[in-house]
């Protein structure tokens, strides 16, 4: 059978080696092993990405699936969907172009997998000298594919703004949602409701209005989503944040991340021509950075989840590649501390596991059921955790927490790690290496150490296609090209996220908008991709420059 043998590299760097430019990408060196690619047509990738997760949480997710909490029976034989494709590990860093960071932050990390360039911390889409760069999304539109975005946190979060904008700064979600809606994604699935209309847009835009006006169905409530059977959908089902799946049964109308993955595999793979899903376990990390073991848990095992539906449709469809990397560790999560150092040679799994096992709820639902009154703490912890002797300090630290989600999130994280003995050891970021997975048909993997760049090599190779031709086509810096071909450009950036560049010649004009995926030439519209506003210089579609040959 006809194989098409392919070098996969990884990236070898030193502090005294790195030398990255503005328009090239890291070096690389080939990788130790030569990975066969089957013979198979590669039509679809779904890019998974648990936020934050690395392999301690991983193990005690594990553990927690196989205990029995009401006979304490341990059932070694389980295992997570996640791991029948355990593929090696990821080295996760970052770089300015000066310096190595070996703590990845999810904006430089998320546009690290989807553009195959390291960048600046904060930066999206954008090499650290703020170019834009395509993603992977961007080449299979390029391709004629469909393509999709899910998240458990507000859709213009780090991670899924890695995947569909290019700015300078991640919490720029006003720039961030309008370069997504009008970046004609087929199926965005997730929270941040909030951010797509005023009073948070400054620019008067109602970003929804926009989506109903392009022909998407857009819809609020899990029963709305599982009625969509095909064409574009978008769907947010909270303000900011999806809750965590062991708090749902307290919002039932927001849908599980399994239940979004199955949905948006089901209307993207209507595509002949294939897609491209990226899906991210958000809360994973928002759980970690809280120090807080169940939210933990809940949110590792609902990303499995996925994971499951995810592997079930690739070995059925036998034409699709999934890639999993966490883009960081978060929170250096341990099962034991210092109080288990002379006693885990006698410690049952039980004193570990067992509170987890028995919860009935993470941290939110404690900040939920108190939101109202925090003189019932004491009852709350119990029917939310078994806890029924709280100390007085621990219910002082509740109750001065009441109100508080960030602050709920540490104070009850604080209480059960002590309890249980699970270990961190920061309330940030961390410089593991997480673990990688992949699928590919004919149940292959890629196997060994990869950088987070790879995984936009790796989609490169599976569909043959180079995301730097991509570039050459979406992003030009078009006051250079537009001043060489004699015309007259002018920039007008009063208006947030709304900076609109003119360019005339003769009695021809050309408005450019910020965030938009059309132009007004001589007053009528015409479609082209994204515009980008970036360091005070637009980026446009080359096909643009046919208005002043």
């Amino acid at each position: 059978m006809k194989k098409l043998t392919v070098l996969l590299t990884t990236l070898l760097l030193t502090a005294s080696a790195i030398n990255v430019s503005a328009n090239e990408r890291p070096l690389f060196t080939p990788f130790t092993t030569d990975i066969n690619f089957p013979n198979i047509e590669i039509r679809n990738i779904i890019f998974m990405i648990p936020d934050g997760m690395d392999a301690n949480g991983v193990t005690i997710a594990r553990w927690l699936k196989a205990f029995e909490p009401n006979t304490g029976y341990v059932d070694l034989s389980a295992r997570l969907r996640m791991d029948e494709i355990i593929s090696g590990k990821i080295r996760s860093y970052w770089t300015d172009g000066v310096i190595i960071g070996g703590i990845a932050d999810s904006a430089p990390a998320a546009t690290s997998m989807a553009t195959g360039y390291l960048t600046n911390n904060r930066f999206l889409g954008v090499t650290h000298y703020a170019r834009p760069v395509a993603n992977v999304l961007q080449a299979a539109q390029f391709l004629g594919k469909s393509t999709g975005l899910i998240a458990t946190s507000n859709i213009q979060h780090a991670t899924p703004a890695g995947f569909s904008a290019h700015h300078v700064e991640r919490n720029r979600y006003d720039i961030i949602g309008e370069q997504q809606v009008y970046g004609n994604i087929d199926v965005v699935l997730g929270a941040g409701l909030q951010f797509m209309a005023p009073p948070f847009r400054q620019d008067g835009e109602n970003l929804i209005d926009s989506l109903v006006e392009r022909g998407y169905q857009f819809v609020t409530t899990r029963e709305e989503m599982l009625e969509v059977t095909e064409g574009r959908l978008w769907g947010l089902f909270a303000p900011h944040f999806m809750l965590n799946e062991i708090d749902r049964h307290l919002m039932p109308d927001q849908p599980s991340l399994a239940e979004m993955t199955e949905t948006a595999i089901s209307l993207l793979s209507q595509n002949e021509n294939g897609f491209f899903l990226m899906v991210e376990g958000s809360k994973i990390d928002w759980a970690a950075h809280g120090n807080e073991p169940v939210a933990l848990m809940s949110e590792i095992l609902a990303f499995d989840e996925a994971v499951g539906v995810a592997l079930d449709f690739a070995r059925q469809c036998g034409r699709t590649m999934i890639l999993i990397a966490s883009d960081h560790g978060t929170g250096g999560v341990t099962m034991g501390n210092r109080q288990t150092t002379g006693t885990y040679h006698s410690d049952p799994l039980s004193r570990f596991i067992a509170p987890l096992a028995r919860a009935s709820g993470s941290f939110e639902s404690v900040f939920f059921m108190t939101a109202q009154n925090s003189d019932i703490f004491p009852q709350v912890m119990y029917s939310v955790f078994g806890i029924d002797d709280l100390s007085d300090e621990e219910l002082a630290a509740l109750q001065s927490a009441a109100g508080g989600y960030i602050a709920m999130r540490e104070t009850v994280g604080t209480i059960l790690s002590a309890r249980i003995n699970i270990g961190w050891t920061s309330g940030g970021h961390v410089g593991n290496d997480p673990t990688f997975y992949s699928f590919l048909p004919g149940n292959q993997r890629l196997v060994g150490l990869f950088s987070l760049t790879d995984m936009a090599r790796m989609v490169e190779i599976a569909w043959n296609v180079d995301l730097s031709e991509v570039t050459a086509l979406l992003f030009n810096d078009a006051q250079t090209v537009f001043e060489a071909r004699g015309a007259t450009l002018s920039i007008d950036d009063t208006t947030p996220s709304g900076a609109v560049m003119t360019v005339s010649r003769g009695g021809d004009v050309l408005l450019v908008p910020e965030n938009k995926d059309y132009v007004y030439f001589n007053g009528g519209r015409v479609y082209f991709s994204i515009n980008v506003f970036s360091a005070g210089r637009f980026f446009v579609n080359r096909e643009m420059f046919s208005f002043f040959p």
